[in-house]
């Protein structure tokens, strides 16, 4: 359970801070622990087919990582 005074103290946060925030706690987790499951595992390899049949339909995370700081205020 998360600490209700830390959950105020996230609200304050405006939402590039918030989303500042997210980036941090996934870079915390050890991704080595986190489970797969099989059903995960399949729609990766369905998105990553798809990827290759249609490579002018992806773009690369910093593109679009660049997308979405620009929408930020």
């Amino acid at each position: 359970m998360v600490d209700p005074l830390l959950m105020e103290q996230v609200k304050r946060l405006d939402v590039a801070g918030r989303l500042e925030l997210i980036g941090e706690l996934w870079q915390s987790l050890d991704h080595d622990e986190l489970e797969v499951t099989h059903a995960d595992n399949a729609l990766i390899d369905e998105r990553l087919d798809d990827m290759k049949r249609h490579p002018d339909a992806s773009a690369s995370w910093d593109d679009v990582a660049a997308r979405l700081r620009a929408r930020l205020p």
